[in-house]
């Protein structure tokens, strides 16, 4: 089962304050049993000093190592601290109600400060010093049981063992407090993000303003909200426009059915107006079906492109050629001027692009008006310019006419579904160009397409 943020994040936080506490404690107790020895042997060699001394004085006076002993005994006899004096064969020279332990003696101590074992366990803190005079030579030894220091000690380590898991206990408790508060924004940001459906979908994060990064992280998932909203947006549009787009010629080529097969008889041009009907807006749904899946394969991105290299203006004179007869049937002159371009592309894209624009064209020039076709190469790009005698496009509709299923009046009364330019401009964008606006007025409108080299 997977553990919860707050319950990892405090886990984290438990074991790296319990490494800290134990890192710190170690090294409080370490340096507490140092400075306690160190304060402890200052004592030992303190006493060691001022021992050897008196010692040496009284060798000089008495010229006798005994006797120096003793009266070393009569004037240095600190409280809880053994003095001994030791010949030069490390026999002591002094009988003491707290004798040394033995190890003392037989390890020849000179000027040497350490821990031995002594009776019933205790631990003793040692220093030897040696000196010499009136050619009797002698050592010093000073000693004390470690039993204070260690007590103290001890009792620093009690209060440590005793305190550091209640401090701690305390901490991973104020750590679960402050997680459960410091995420409490976190969670209804889930509960409001779990509670957006597609019913609901202008419902939004609301931003928390005590946390700089719970904020930005409301104010990013909104905006992929609002990027989400418009494309579900745009996605029952285009299923309402389309849905629309193919009811019409579906109703026209029924009611065409309908009417022919409502009499048992009929004539031979009579079949031959509802099969015109019936083709003619067959190719129109064939035409539709074939640019909405063009676009959604698009969308998808998974449209199977074919590069190779494509002569622009011969592609250009095809699309001429084919689209003649409709500029005929108006009256429509059609002029080109094109430079030798030849670029790198999917030729049946760039065909459609075309087709597209030049249909476009055609489309929006009323009778008796002219299309100029001008394809310029330089700089690394090539420019398409389709010029239209039209009656222009209004400021509002510069951009919205290369969204889908958008069409003005007089596209509308043509029949034409309102994908032309939308896949125009996706085929230029999927070819690393763009299809814009140069120019448009009432003297007609100009779109330029351009594409690199």
């Amino acid at each position: 089962m997977a553990l919860s943020l707050r319950t990892r994040l405090t886990a984290w936080y438990a074991v790296l304050l319990v490494l800290t506490v134990a890192i710190f404690s170690t090294a409080v107790l370490w340096l507490h049993w140092r400075l306690v020895v160190d304060q402890f042997d200052e004592g030992l060699r303190s006493i060691a000093a001022t021992a050897a001394n008196v010692v040496d004085e009284e060798l000089g006076e008495l010229n006798d190592l005994s006797l120096a002993a003793v009266e070393m005994a009569a004037v240095v006899h600190p409280h809880d601290f053994t003095v001994q004096v030791l010949d030069a064969g490390g026999a002591p020279l002094l009988k003491t109600t707290m004798p040394l332990p033995p190890e003392t003696t037989s390890a020849g101590f000179t000027r040497v400060t350490a821990t031995v074992g002594g009776e019933h366990g205790q631990s003793w803190r040692v220093t030897a010093r040696s000196g010499g005079a009136q050619g009797h030579r002698y050592i010093v030894a000073v000693g004390a049981p470690l039993d204070e220091p260690i007590e103290q000690w001890t009792t620093l380590l009690r209060a440590c063992l005793i305190g550091i898991p209640i401090a701690l206990l305390s901490a991973i408790a104020g750590g679960l407090w402050v997680g459960r508060h410091g995420l409490r924004p976190l969670a209804s940001m889930a509960a409001e993000a779990e509670a957006i459906t597609a019913r609901t979908p202008d419902a939004r994060l609301t931003a928390p303003r005590s946390a700089a990064e719970l904020e930005q992280l409301a104010a990013s998932f909104n905006t992929v909200l609002d990027r989400l909203g418009s494309a579900l947006s745009t996605q029952r549009r285009f299923m309402a426009d389309a849905s629309h787009e193919l009811r019409t010629p579906i109703s026209i080529m029924r009611t065409a059915a309908d009417v022919t097969l409502s009499r048992p008889l009929r004539d031979e041009a009579e079949y031959r107006d509802a099969l015109s009907t019936v083709a003619q807006q067959t190719s129109r749904l064939t035409r539709l079906v074939d640019d909405m899946l063009v676009l959604a394969r698009a969308d998808g991105g998974g449209y199977p492109m074919t590069i190779a290299s494509v002569d622009l203006a011969q592609l250009i004179g095809d699309c001429v050629r084919e689209l003649r007869s409709h500029a005929d049937d108006k009256g429509i002159t059609v002029r080109t001027s094109m430079a030798p371009a030849t670029l790198k592309g999917d030729e049946a894209l760039l065909r459609r692009m075309l087709s597209n624009l030049l249909g476009n064209a055609l489309t929006y020039t009323p009778r008796g008006g002219a299309v100029d076709i001008a394809l310029t190469n330089g700089g690394g790009r090539v420019e398409l310019s389709v010029a239209d005698t039209g009656p222009g496009i209004p400021a509002e509709d510069r951009e919205r006419v290369f969204e889908r299923f958008v069409r003005l009046d007089r596209a509308r009364a043509s029949g034409g579904a309102g994908l032309g330019l939308a896949i125009a401009r996706w085929v230029a964008e999927a070819h690393g160009g763009d299809v814009r606006i140069a120019s448009t007025g009432p003297a007609g409108t100009v779109f330029v397409a351009t594409l690199p080299a």
